[in-house]
């Protein structure tokens, strides 16, 4: 599951390693849309250099990762989290938030202009050939906001000239009642110099099933859980063309349509509940790239429009039939994102690459309650980077990057009954970006890499201009969030079968942003609350995967240690982390068939500053057993939950338990 090229599959090559080690990520790489990766590179451009990970498609469907979030939590050093009020899948990797490690999809941002964050529940894993993960010393070609890293969702590049799968399923919960099912396709055609690749999927949960160790309340009283039901529908297409053995051109198009309730809170400390359901949760990416060889200069150029359509009700009662209150309503976004990128790869000798990098994009929010009139926003965010890979020596590698970046607030409305429309002030804010990273290859087996990186992130429109329901005051102002990250890493194959890959990694945040409480003589009706940036923090951490195989048995386990310390007031404490989480698997093919068994494992994690709210650690184990056919048909059979484990990502808002998968995959 763990991949850094120049240690990985050179050495995996070079020793010929049997199948448990490196094999996901050499049989994959093949079918993978390398014009959409983004990647610290070599002197000579061919191999990735730095601590990134990659996940393949061949590990989610073996884990049954279907929604994106789910995924990621099978990544060393990320940890999923649950944004319980708001019925959302979000990860920290290394400590920090989707705000702060932006989504891609083939190198082109996708995250939701309003807040940066995306609900990754609602992206399926299905069409993609692997994911990316970079961690604090990524490329500065990925542009502006990569404050703790970056995500890339990488689709699919066809390499015969038919080629596919098919697949589905059902879900069953413990009384044999039938409340989800899954349909997923994928189809390619690679004819030489053009190609093209389609897919859809649908998946849909009708509600899951709590635990039957959870104990009821006057908010819920267990078995089906209330408001859980979920439909994700997705289609993706792309055709490319490539003229000669060196230069490609790409038009690629994604939809996906979800709506989703909203369970409401389920715990024993609040005192009143939500009642949501979200009606709407639409996205549309239309994007353009190319990759031309001039000789000693390769250009790469990136264009895309990106939509986000989200609905929100808010209902008086847990019938969801009426909205009398104050506190309900019907809320609507309609927001987009136009951007485009220019890269120059530019092969100075054998031992220098230099790459240049320039980055626009404009998103626009738009939004407005039931009654009310649309508010405009409008930002526009530049980026000029260079990142330099020098070979110092035949085994020793130098990375130096440096970018700038600028984001202008072109447009902001706020609406009150009162006061009607009214244009806030803008907000202008730059910020730079340096980077150095050494890379050592010791041998065929074995590299050391140490790295520092000073990277930014802007305030999001949310940030600076939120009412927040009426009790807040917006700060056009912030300025942007910063961090400094160390890294020690070390990586080695063990023998001919087992691979290890170790981190150590200290962040030092400064500028952090914080809702501050304001004096009364500041806000219309105290007391409310302003973002300013007033926090410090540090997050200091060990990574460990191990991966192999013994007698037969293929073995993988990862393990993350997080420290995060709030250095400007230890008494608010940094939530949704677990100081420990660990994944770890076993599984054996005998002929046929196929058995495996995995765990995942946290300790428990804080869900509110204040420390009243806290969600216990818990270990969950999944099992399944699998049969292949000839011509390549695949049936399994499944249980998630084996042991009806009650546990929770944030307190208050409990996870499904014991669900029974049945399931089939064909690939041809």
């Amino acid at each position: 599951m763990r991949h850094t090229s120049i240690g990985g599959l050179f050495a995996a090559a070079a020793l010929g390693l049997a199948p448990g080690a490196f094999t996901v990520a050499a049989e994959t790489e093949s079918n993978v849309f390398e014009l959409g990766q983004i990647s610290v590179i070599d002197s000579k451009g061919e191999s990735s250099l730095g601590g990134s990970d990659t996940l393949d498609s061949e590990t989610m469907r073996k884990y049954d990762r279907e929604t994106l979030g789910k995924a990621l939590n099978l990544v060393p050093g990320v940890n999923l989290s649950r944004v319980g009020a708001r019925n959302e899948q979000m990860v920290y990797v290394r400590g920090f938030d989707l705000r702060q490690v932006p989504i891609f999809l083939d190198g082109i941002p996708v995250y939701v202009p309003y807040d940066g964050y995306a609900d990754l529940g609602r992206f399926t894993t299905f069409e993609l050939s692997r994911i990316e993960v970079a961690k604090g010393f990524s490329s500065m070609t990925y542009g502006p906001n990569t404050l703790g890293g970056a995500i890339n969702l990488l689709t699919r590049k066809p390499v015969k000239a038919f080629e596919g799968e098919i697949g589905g399923g059902l879900s069953l919960t413990d009384d044999g009642e039938s409340n989800g099912n899954r349909v997923y396709a994928n189809l390619g055609s690679n004819q030489g110099n053009w190609y093209m690749q389609a897919g859809m999927s649908y998946l849909d949960q009708d509600y899951f099933r709590l635990s039957d160790d959870y104990r009821g309340n006057a908010f819920e009283d267990g078995g089906r859980r209330d408001n859980s039901y979920a439909t994700d529908r997705k289609i993706n297409f792309k055709v490319g063309l490539t003229p000669n053995d060196s230069d490609e051109y790409v038009v690629g198009y994604q939809r996906q349509e979800g709506e989703k309730g909203n369970p409401p809170y389920a715990g024993d400390t609040l005192s009143s509940t939500r009642y949501w359901q979200w009606p709407t949760w639409d996205k549309t990416s239309v994007y353009a790239s190319s990759s031309t060889d001039l000789g000693a200069h390769r250009l790469k150029l990136r264009a895309y429009h990106d939509t986000y359509e989200n609905s929100l009700y808010a209902y008086d009662n847990a019938r969801y039939d009426s909205q009398t209150r104050t506190s309900s309503f019907r809320s609507w976004y309609d927001d987009y994102s136009n951007g485009a990128s220019v890269e120059d790869e530019w092969s100075l000798s054998d031992e220098n690459l230099l790459r240049l990098a320039y980055h626009f994009k404009q998103d626009v929010h738009r939004e407005h309650d039931g009654g009310e009139p649309w508010q405009h926003f409008e930002d526009r965010t530049q980026s000029l980077a260079l990142e330099d890979s020098h070979a110092l020596s035949e085994r020793l590698t130098l990375v130096v990057g440096v970018s700038h970046d600028q984001r202008d607030g072109r447009e902001a409305q706020s609406y009150a009954k009162t006061t009607g429309l009214v244009d806030e002030e803008g907000g202008k804010n730059h910020s730079n970006n340096a980077q150095v990273g050494l890379f050592f290859q010791q041998d065929e087996a074995t590299q050391w890499r140490a790295s520092v990186a000073r990277k930014s992130r802007f305030a999001t429109i949310k940030d600076r201009y939120s009412y927040r329901m009426g009790t807040a005051i917006p700060n056009p102002d912030l300025k942007s969030e910063h961090a400094t990250h160390f890294e020690l890493g070390y990586q080695r194959a063990l023998g001919e079968t087992w691979k290890l890959d170790a981190a150590l990694f200290r962040s030092d945040i400064d500028d952090l942003l914080q809702s501050v409480r304001i004096d009364a003589g500041a806000c219309s009706s105290p007391p409310c609350s302003q973002m300013q940036n007033v926090d410090k923090a540090r997050v200091n951490g060990l990574e460990l995967a191990l991966d192999g195989a013994f007698l037969g048995w293929d073995m993988a386990f990862n393990y993350l240690y997080l420290d995060r310390t709030n250095r400007s007031d230890d008494r608010v404490r940094l939530t949704d982390t677990p100081r420990h989480k660990a994944f770890a698997s076993l599984s054996r093919e005998i002929g046929r068939w196929r058995l495996q068994t995995s765990a995942d494992m946290a300790s428990r994690r804080y869900t509110s500053t204040d420390g009243l709210q806290v969600a216990h650690g818990f270990a969950v184990i999944d099992s399944k057993l699998g049969y292949r056919f000839d011509g390549g048909l695949l049936l399994e059979a499944g249980v998630q939950n084996l042991f009806d484990r009650d546990y929770e990502y944030s307190e208050g808002y409990p996870e499904p338990g014991r669900t029974y998968l049945v399931q089939g995959n064909l690939t041809f």
